[in-house]
């Protein structure tokens, strides 16, 4: 059991992270009392700085990885590869983040005025990192669901778009015939 824990601890930190960044998001922007105040800026800079934790907790956990891997663990595998993939993920989640900080400031454009553009993205990457570590077909498939499942309300994200919800649904429609197939054959 704690081989298990401690394979996936940087992934768990980064799902509660993300669980607690998605409660303060909705906790102050409902808040009358502080006047509905803009959060994607905060959620943007809490969302990288859980990120490079992340990566701080991956990296440091490596040495015990290497212990832990010689006990069996039937779900996830950890070897240098995966630490490598793991860590240029991080890095590109991070660089997303920083990268949509221009746009927040901009304020050209709707789609980027809500908080939960940022959570969509660290829960993506969770599901990506399990993707990589993954080694067993039902932990494949299931971290595969978590990422599509944020990746269909970014695509139909645009509320006011005909496009951007066709695109969500078209999307969704072919993401369930794929996990169909993928699950019965």
């Amino acid at each position: 059991m704690f081989n298990l824990f401690l394979a996936v601890f940087p992934e768990i930190f980064l799902i509660n992270a993300t669980f607690i960044l998605l409660i303060y998001g909705v906790f102050f922007s409902t808040s009358k009392k502080d006047d509905y105040p803009p959060l994607v800026s905060n959620v943007g800079w809490l969302g990288l700085l859980s990120v490079l934790i992340t990566l701080l907790l991956l990296a440091a956990g490596a040495p015990l990885l290497t212990i832990a891997h010689f006990f069996w663990n039937p779900f996830f595998r950890r070897d240098n590869f995966t630490y490598f993939c793991q860590i240029l993920l991080l890095f590109s989640t991070a660089g997303t983040i920083s990268m949509c900080f221009s746009v927040f400031e901009k304020g050209r454009n709707h789609l980027f005025d809500a908080f939960e553009f940022i959570v969509l993205i660290l829960l993506s990457t969770c599901g990506m990192l399990f993707l990589i570590s993954a080694y067993d077909f039902i932990a494949m498939y299931l971290a595969i669901e978590l990422q599509s499942l944020c990746f269909y309300v970014i695509a139909a994200s645009k509320r006011k778009s005909e496009f951007s919800t066709e695109a969500g649904l078209k999307y969704l429609i072919l993401g369930a015939f794929s996990s169909g197939i993928l699950l019965f054959g």
